[in-house]
C-alpha cells in the first residue's frame, strides 16, 4: 500500500469533557446504503460534495483542490482532532489501494485533496491514460491526539464507500495505439511504413513500448539506413504530423525521440548490416536498437560445445524477446546468438535457483565470461529465455504421456512414452480404435504439453494444437527431441 505524506489534519471540535479517560470514542455503524454517500454517527458525518464527475484539468486550471465531503464533527473531545483517510482502489475489493490523508478546511469544514495527489493516485492505480475512469473510494476516520490515534468505529468502519468518477489531466505526450517505421528503405513513403508491435498488450499510455524487426542489407548500410517514427493517424493520412525523428546518445544504438514533422529531418541512421530490433518508448520518448536473433543456440555437455550442426536451438516466439525449446541437457550449458561460440553469448549472472526441480536465474550478455548454467541430472528439459529481462528457466521433462480421444483425454491415466538412453527420442505403440486427435503431455499433467503448429507431424511445439490420426489402427509414435526442429514420427503398424 502506497502512503502519501500527511498534508494538514485537523478540525478541532467543540465540547468540554472533564476527563478524557472516561470518554467513550464514538462507534458509528458501517454504511448501510452506499448510494446515499452520507454517513452519520454520534460524532462524525460526511456529506459528498463531489458531484457526478471530478474534473482534474478544470480544477488544476482554476488552482482549486478537489472538494470531496462536507464534514460534521459535533462531539469530538478536546484535545482530539479529526483525521480522515481516503483509501482509493481500482476495484471494490480494494486488493491494491493507495491511502491519502484528506485535507481539512477549517473555515468551511470541507474535506479536500490536492489535484496533484489525486492525479498521482489515478496514474498509479487506474491508468496513465487521459480517459475518464472510475475509482473506488472509502473513508476511515481517526481521533488524533499528538502521536496517538484511535480509529473511530473500529477497523472495519468507513464513513463513506462508493465510486468516484474522475477525469484526469492529460499527459504531456499523446500516445496513439499504433506506430510505423518510415525511412530510406521505403523511399520515405509514409504509406509503405512498417508497423511496430506493441510489446505488451493494453492501453498504450500504460504500455507505451513498441518494437519492430528490420533487416539492413549491406547496400542499405553503406548508404545509411535512415528511419523515423510516424503515429497511426499520420500513417493513415499519409502525412508527417506527429512524426518523431531521433537524436543518438553516446552510441547510435540508443537515444531520444524528438518531434520532426518533415520527411528526412533528424532521421536516425544505421550503418551496419544485419537484423535489428528497434524499440521505442512513447512515454519517455526514447529508443534503443538491439541485434535480432531468430534463434539462440544452446552449446553444452548434452550435445556439443563446438559442433553447431548438432547443437540444439531455442526459437524466437515472435517478439524477439522470448525464446523456447526442448532438448537434452547434461551438466553445463549456455546460450549464443549465432552458430558459433565467437560473438553474442548469454551467461549466468549470479546464482541460479532450484524450485521443485525447476531451475532459473538471471543472465548477462558477456563475451568474455566462461560461466555456465547447470542442471543436476542429464535428461530432457524445456528451456525458456528472455533477452530483455535477461532471465532463463529450465524445466525438467521426466515423463511424456500420450493423451487424446482414444482415452477420453484423461491425462492422469495416459500411457507413458519410452525414452532412449539419452532421453532424446521417446516412443510408444498405441492402438486407435477410430480416427481421432491426440497430444503429448508431461508427467500426466497439462502444465506442459506438445502439439503441432501447422497440423502436420513435422512440428513438436510446446502448447500447440492437436495431432490427428486419420484412420483406426495401431501406430508407433516417436517424439524426436534429438534434432532441430523437433518433430513427431507416426508409423502405422
Amino acid at each position: 500500500m502506497k502512503n502519501y505524506p500527511v498534508i494538514a489534519l485537523a478540525v478541532l471540535a467543540g465540547l468540554f469533557f472533564a476527563s478524557c479517560e472516561s470518554y467513550d470514542l464514538p462507534n458509528p455503524p458501517a454504511q448501510s446504503n452506499p448510494d446515499e454517500g452520507v454517513f452519520n454517527s454520534a460524532s462524525v458525518s460526511l456529506s459528498s460534495v463531489m458531484g457526478s464527475n471530478i474534473n482534474l484539468p478544470a480544477l488544476k486550471e482554476a488552482q482549486q483542490p478537489v472538494e470531496l465531503f462536507e464534514v460534521k464533527a459535533d462531539t469530538m473531545p478536546s484535545p482530539y482532532t479529526l483525521r480522515l483517510v481516503g483509501e482509493f482502489s481500482s476495484t471494490d475489493a480494494f486488493e491494491a489501494a493507495n491511502t491519502l490523508d484528506l485535507t481539512m478546511s477549517v473555515h468551511d469544514n470541507k474535506a479536500t485533496l490536492p489535484v496533484a495527489e489525486m492525479q498521482s493516485m489515478f496514474n498509479s492505480l487506474i491508468s496513465k491514460s487521459p480517459e475518464t475512469r472510475d475509482a473506488y473510494l472509502r473513508v476511515a476516520a481517526y481521533a488524533v491526539n499528538g502521536s496517538s490515534e484511535v480509529r473511530l468505529g473500529g477497523p472495519d468502519t468507513y464513513y463513506y464507500s462508493g465510486v468516484v468518477n474522475i477525469t484526469p489531466c492529460a499527459p504531456e505526450n499523446v500516445i496513439e495505439t499504433a506506430y510505423y517505421l518510415v525511412g530510406s528503405f521505403c523511399d520515405w513513403n509514409v504509406k509503405n511504413g512498417m508497423v511496430f508491435t506493441q510489446i505488451e498488450e493494453g492501453n498504450p499510455y500504460d504500455h507505451p513500448e513498441f518494437m519492430v524487426k528490420i533487416d539492413v542489407t549491406a547496400e542499405q548500410a553503406a548508404a545509411g539506413y535512415k528511419w523515423k517514427v510516424v503515429p497511426k493517424s499520420a500513417f493513415e493520412a499519409g502525412t508527417w504530423v506527429g512524426a518523431y525523428g531521433a537524436v543518438a546518445g553516446e552510441s547510435n544504438l540508443a537515444g531520444t525521440l524528438v518531434a520532426a514533422p518533415e520527411a528526412e529531418t533528424e532521421a536516425a541512421v544505421i550503418s551496419q548490416e544485419g537484423p535489428y530490433i528497434i524499440k521505442i518508448n512513447l512515454e519517455t520518448l526514447t529508443y534503443a536498437i538491439d541485434q535480432a536473433f531468430d534463434y539462440l543456440w544452446v552449446p553444452g555437455y548434452g550435445s556439443s560445445t563446438s559442433n553447431f550442426d548438432v547443437i540444439m536451438r531455442l526459437t524466437n516466439t515472435g517478439d524477439y524477446i522470448h525464446y523456447e525449446g526442448t532438448m537434452r541437457l547434461s551438466n553445463r550449458f549456455w546460450l549464443t546468438g549465432q552458430p558459433s561460440i565467437q560473438g553474442v553469448a548469454f551467461r549466468p549472472d549470479g546464482d541460479q535457483e532450484d524450485k521443485d526441480g525447476v531451475l532459473s536465474g538471471k543472465m548477462i550478455y558477456d563475451v568474455t565470461s566462461t560461466a555456465t548454467m547447470k542442471v543436476p541430472t542429464a535428461g530432457l528439459y524445456y528451456i525458456q529465455a528472455n533477452i530483455i529481462d535477461l532471465t532463463w528457466k529450465a524445466t525438467p521433462i521426466p515423463v511424456l504421456n500420450l493423451v487424446g480421444a482414444f482415452n477420453g483425454w484423461n491425462e492422469k491415466e495416459a500411457p507413458a512414452l519410452t525414452p532412449d538412453s539419452k532421453k532424446s527420442v521417446w516412443t510408444i505403440t498405441q492402438e486407435f480404435a477410430e480416427a481421432g486427435e491426440f497430444k503429448i503431455c508431461v508427467n500426466n499433467d497439462w502444465t506442459l504439453s506438445y502439439g503441432t503448429q501447422d497440423g502436420s507431424f513435422n512440428s513438436l511445439w510446446q502448447n500447440a494444437g492437436n495431432y490427428k490420426i486419420e484412420e483406426a489402427g495401431t501406430y508407433q509414435i516417436t517424439a524426436h527431441f534429438d534434432v532441430f526442429p523437433n518433430y513427431l514420427e507416426v508409423v502405422k503398424k
